[in-house]
């Protein structure tokens, strides 16, 4: 599959006449133009910008919508690698169906990992759901783990600290300004979380539902239940079996809502939801995919504001 994305780009690309001859030297010092960033995900571009300001030009790889696992590589995508001074991804093999291809295609030895210009932002993270034996029986399973941490409420000032490492190493001479603009967010941050925290403190102990593995760390934080998911297995749609099963569970369990994203927000969602009366939570799995997730404390303040809603807790003011 790789290959055949790879094979596919550097034909179009040919077709419109470019070239992917190697950029400079990742050493070679910076001129006053803008770095040149690629993110996977809004959420990062997001949080570069805060932290990069007018030092940077962001471009980002998903639209905000799609199921993070099957996201579409483009000729576009592979004209801004090519042209990359930074690269950002999650990691965690979230990316594992385009970005491989594209940084081999984009032959741009700036951004290559192990590389000042590559930054993954699961490095130094825990991961949780880590398997203890990989099989394709298991469904679409992640060997290092659950690479939806951009959903955890703590993953803000992670990503701001890799970010800040990452472009101070790339271009040195902006590092204060970079550490100027570092606090401020990090300062924002605490404001929001302090909000969020108060908005869940009876949140623990509340039972829910999932679509996909997407929540798991938003819904560990606060001690939300997970009693089942729609899934059979990541990646893998329900049976009728499945769900007649998961539905005579939340009738046990009393379930308090079901969260999907929007791409999964489906007519299985909504067969659950009828039957069993259980109020559906359609939340973004990244930036930009519903109105007001434009930033990721946006999007974070609207994933509390819909949980608050639909747990009947009143949410704090902004």
């Amino acid at each position: 599959m790789i290959h055949h994305i790879h094979g596919l780009l550097l034909l179009t690309l040919s077709s419109l006449g470019l070239s992917l001859r190697a950029p400079a030297s990742p050493g070679a010092p910076l001129t006053g133009d803008k770095l040149k960033v690629v993110c996977t995900i809004q959420d990062l571009a997001d949080i570069t910008k805060e932290i990069g300001g007018d030092r940077v030009d962001v471009t980002t790889i998903a639209r905000g919508k799609e199921n993070l696992h099957l996201v579409q590589a483009r000729p576009s995508h592979l004209i801004a690698l090519s042209r990359a001074d930074v690269f950002v991804q999650v990691g965690l093999s979230l990316e594992t169906g385009f970005v491989p291809g594209l940084l081999e295609g984009a032959r741009n030895p700036k951004i290559q990992p192990g590389k000042p210009g590559f930054i993954t932002m699961s490095e130094g993270w825990n991961p949780i759901q880590v398997p203890t034996s990989l099989s394709r029986q298991a469904g679409d399973v992640h060997p290092q783990g659950n690479p939806h941490l951009n959903l955890d409420p703590r993953a803000g000032r992670h990503v701001a600290e890799l970010v800040l490492a990452g472009l101070a190493a790339v271009d040195p001479g902006s590092k204060a300004e970079y550490e100027k603009r570092q606090a401020a967010y990090l300062e924002r941050l605490g404001q929001a979380a302090a909000r969020w925290a108060e908005m869940a403190k009876s949140w623990k102990g509340k039972k829910v539902v999932v679509y996909h593995m997407e929540y798991d760390y938003f819904t560990a934080a606060y001690g939300i239940e997970t009693i089942g998911k729609i899934e059979i297995k990541p990646g893998i749609p329900p049976t009728p079996n499945h769900v007649a099963e998961l539905i005579d569970t939340m009738r046990r369990e009393k379930a308090d809502a079901i969260l999907t994203a929007i791409w999964s927000n489906n007519s299985n969602v909504a067969q659950i939801a009828e039957e069993t009366h259980v109020k559906v939570v359609e939340l973004p799995n990244q930036c930009g995919g519903l109105p007001g997730t434009e930033t990721w404390i946006g999007m974070m303040d609207l994933v509390h504001q819909r949980l608050a809603d639909a747990f009947g807790v009143a949410a704090t003011a902004r």
